[in-house]
């Protein structure tokens, strides 16, 4: 099959640039796989040689000349996606949903628009008010289309007192589902949440792929040295982007309090820090800034050996967009216990493999799960054991790439999505842009 793949791609600043290197590295010796991405560097020793990697602005011409099989858009809650909007409606395949909320980086395209941006600086002004309009009306459309009835209103609590929970009440999945042949996630809570917001959408489920990477026991020894840990310590990490959704203050506070008791315990954060002076000041104010090591991002072939330091991984997120992490499936597969959110998405998750942690008790159940797993050794060695188990059964290549080559087939032999009532700045098919239809999908439109 002659693919387009549509994604980020290593070294952008997300996990589902990571994500789109490992399942190109599956399927590329079975199909004829172009990418195109929107970023200047693209780190090309983690893409298969046999793939073409391209800029997106050559993808409608390479399309109109030779139409591909099948299209496939990996879209996240993130700016490195935003390039997709722009042709996934115009070229329909399949989109696969990282995130189950993509409100936020859908409005920062209008609202944080530099004539937006101009006139907040300048509200007072008439001439800076109607640069910014078009992106305002365009945006009131978009939320009006989405939410009948509610757009309007939606519309005037983002300009005036938007709450951090609004956007996630609010997915903003509607059009983008719409504009595809078929939608892909990655958990049976996803697919009902989808169908929920869309209920016409055709949906399957793909794995996500992980595998443990095999690293040397003395290896990891002298990397907890490097960071300033001994071999008594008891390590609590912390991995992925260091955002305040990862309750990274409750973490905080949890090993202070457990600290108060058991001297061993450290704290290890792991992963991109988006203010490091903020973050410095709370460490600080919580009295646990000696007993801390914060990393910052870290090359991808050193995570495994970062994620193996720690003797406990605390995973929270809340609010959330209900995505299925890869920070947390990497940690899983290196057989690791975590202590994670008690959230619906996380439930296929066996009970066996985790801790979990009551978001409406939070702080106190992490503490008491930090406790509980730094005073018994064998505990943490059978949590990770079922952890490491659960990946490979659910997570393993062959299931990803099978549930891959599945997913392709549906989507070649679907049908065009019908023409909708999009507003007028969402772009529509053209004439020689769309995926050419296979025999079945030709048969049923």
């Amino acid at each position: 099959m002659r693919l387009a793949v549509l994604s980020p791609l290593p070294p952008a600043a997300t996990g589902i640039a990571d994500y789109t290197a490992d399942v190109l590295t599956l399927l590329a010796g079975q199909h004829e796989i172009d990418v195109f991405h929107a970023q200047k560097p693209v780190e090309r020793t983690r893409l298969p040689r046999e793939c073409d990697v391209q800029p997106v602005s050559v993808f409608l011409d390479r399309q109109r000349e030779r139409p591909y099989d099948a299209a496939v858009y990996q879209m996240g809650n993130g700016p490195d996606h935003a390039f997709l909007y722009d042709v996934l409606s115009r070229v329909p395949g399949l989109l696969v949903l990282h995130d189950l909320v993509l409100h936020h980086s859908r409005a920062a395209h209008f609202l944080e628009a530099e004539p937006v941006c101009a006139w907040r600086l300048d509200p007072a002004s008439p001439a800076a008010r109607e640069a910014a309009q078009p992106w305002l009306d365009r945006w009131r459309d978009e939320l009006a289309y989405t939410y009948p009835g509610r757009g309007e209103r939606l519309f005037e609590v983002q300009l005036g007192t938007l709450g951090p929970l609004l956007p996630y009440a609010y997915p903003l999945l509607r059009i983008p589902v719409e504009a595809s042949r078929l939608v892909g996630v990655h958990s049976v809570f996803a697919a009902e949440a989808v169908r929920a917001e869309a209920p016409e959408a055709e949906i399957v489920r793909l794995a996500m792929p992980a595998e443990a990477i095999e690293v040397d026991p003395g290896v990891v020894r002298d990397t907890r040295r490097r960071l300033g840990f001994g071999d008594e310590d008891v390590v609590v990490g912390s991995f992925g982007l260091l955002t305040p959704e990862k309750r990274i203050e409750t973490v905080a506070r949890a090993v202070a309090r457990v600290a108060v008791g058991d001297s061993r315990v450290r704290l290890l954060l792991a992963g991109p820090v988006p203010d490091e002076a903020q973050l410095a000041r709370m460490l600080e104010r919580l009295g646990v800034a000696e007993r801390s090591v914060v990393t910052g991002r870290l090359p991808l072939d050193e995570l495994p050996l970062h994620i193996e330091a720690a003797d406990i991984v605390v995973h929270l997120r809340y609010p959330t967009a209900r995505e299925t992490s890869a920070a947390l499936v990497r940690v899983l597969a290196q057989g690791r216990p975590v202590i994670l959110s008690d959230l619906a998405h996380q439930a296929e998750i066996p009970g066996e493999a985790v801790m979990r942690a009551d978001i409406a008790d939070e702080e106190d159940e992490v503490t008491r799960a930090i406790s509980t797993l730094a005073a018994d050794t064998q505990r943490r060695l059978e949590l990770g054991r079922q952890a490491a188990a659960y990946i490979r059964r659910e997570h393993a290549p062959e299931r990803v790439r099978q549930t891959w080559e599945e997913a392709l087939d549906r989507v070649r032999g679907r049908p065009h999505p019908p023409p909708r009532s999009w507003p007028a700045h969402w772009p529509r098919p053209q004439a020689g842009e769309g995926i050419r239809p296979s025999a079945a999908g030709r048969a049923r439109s």
